[in-house]
């Protein structure tokens, strides 16, 4: 098969629609398909071709118009907003144009424009949207006759006003299909409007790679300190706070590294108020008096990340409000055990008691109970961790992601 893959972000850039498009590209390749790419171009890139597979940029030449840009940007983040519950004054959605709207169709246009050449030069036998940013395109490409499914990749919950995910849906049922990570969301979808036919269920899915270094050692840290883990940006909806109300509970020889810096964007959480609960997070390990056992690396490359998911004894994601959980993930792919608040996807990864346990939001004695067990228990630890690794690879691997994809692509395909 041909499949276009259309998305605001693919490589170079990081995050996790351009990791997930690469990693999909990369196996299907593998397996005899042609995947193509369309997305924005941003400074110094042009189309070009990424392990074989041709990536084409928007716009063609020259550079996107910078007001139409700035709509874009501004209306995409009250989008992500409204879906993440930062943001629920429904006047914004009667005031679109206020927000950006007219620039965020704009580019869409643009989009369109672009896949139309590209399509017609690579002859796909789908095209697949992914994500809100390029939402408009199911209808403003229906002229071409393609199965074209769409992956959304953020929240979709009851918590967003109907009068938005009414909007969101009517742009759904203009694609064949419409990908969700988890259930849930399909659910508040269908209450939503979603024809009963489009939506499907395929979770993320990860690769994750040998490190080449050493994160203890990078950092000065034993062998025989356990290391507690906890990858997120630091946003209030992360919970870093309570890990540390838990943290001054815990009886075992530990290490905390909080791995992250920033948000989704510079807009969505706005830099004073990264800033400022950082500064509550540092005065709370001052408080606690834990300035030896808790260390906040910022933003690491890749490698280093890899290794210290290797290294460490348990992730620990206490999160207010997610999405999926990819932290989740990623440590049960390296068989570590993990530890989550039930919260968005992160019950649909952690099986009570078999690779991990499930925390009430919030509640950072049952997290500190849970952590002390583990880290206290070893030879439960490791069953844990090995556990994990085949839920992964069953689940969340990249090869079940594509078999997944193949299916639905099939489906779309023949109809059936």
């Amino acid at each position: 098969m041909k499949i276009l893959y259309v998305s605001q972000s693919f490589y170079p850039s990081t995050g996790g629609v351009s990791y997930y498009l690469i990693w999909l590209g990369r196996r299907l390749k593998q397996l005899g398909h042609t995947p193509v790419f369309v997305n924005l171009k941003t400074k110094g890139n042009s189309d070009t071709v990424v392990e074989g597979m041709n990536v084409y940029r928007v716009p063609r030449d020259g550079a996107m118009d910078s007001i139409a840009m700035s709509g874009y940007s501004k209306y995409k983040e009250l989008v992500l907003k409204i879906f993440h519950g930062k943001d629920p004054a429904l006047d914004k959605f009667y005031n679109k144009h206020l927000y950006g709207y007219e620039g965020y169709v704009k580019v869409n246009e643009k989009f369109a424009e672009r896949v139309k050449e590209v399509a017609d030069i690579s002859k796909p036998d789908i095209i697949h949207v992914h994500d809100f940013q390029l939402l408009p395109l199911g209808g403003m490409l229906k002229g071409l006759g393609l199965p074209m499914p769409f992956t959304w990749h953020i929240p979709f919950t009851e918590d967003a006003h109907q009068s938005w995910r009414e909007l969101i849906v009517k742009n759904l049922n203009e694609y064949s299909k419409v990908v969700f990570s988890t259930k849930p969301y399909i659910n508040a979808a269908l209450k939503s409007g979603i024809a009963w036919s489009k939506p499907c269920c395929i979770p993320p899915f990860i690769d994750v790679e040998e490190p080449k270094r050493s994160f203890r050692k990078s950092y000065g840290i034993q062998k025989n300190v356990k290391v507690i883990l906890c990858v997120a940006r630091i946003d209030k909806l992360k919970g870093q706070s309570v890990l540390l109300d838990a943290a001054a509970r815990l009886k075992s020889n530990y290490r905390i590294i909080f791995i992250g810096n920033g948000s989704v964007t510079k807009e969505f959480l706005k830099i004073k108020e990264k800033e400022d609960y950082e500064r509550e997070l540092k005065s709370k390990v001052d408080d606690y008096n834990l300035k030896e056992k808790v260390l906040f690396t910022g933003a690491i490359d890749r490698d280093s990340l890899m290794s210290a998911y290797k290294e460490c004894d348990l992730v620990v994601l206490p999160s207010h409000q997610e999405g999926f959980g990819l932290a989740i993930t990623e440590a049960m792919a390296f068989g570590k055990p993990v530890i989550g608040s039930a919260v968005g996807g992160i019950p649909t990864q952690i099986w009570p008691g078999v690779n991990g346990y499930i925390v009430k939001p919030n509640d950072p004695g049952a997290m500190a109970e849970a952590i002390d067990y583990i880290l206290s228990n070893v030879g439960r630890s490791r069953e844990m961790g090995e556990n994990g690794k085949k839920i992964y690879q069953t689940n969340f691997s990249t090869e079940r992601g594509v078999q997944d994809h193949l299916a639905l692509y099939r489906e779309v395909l023949t109809g059936a």
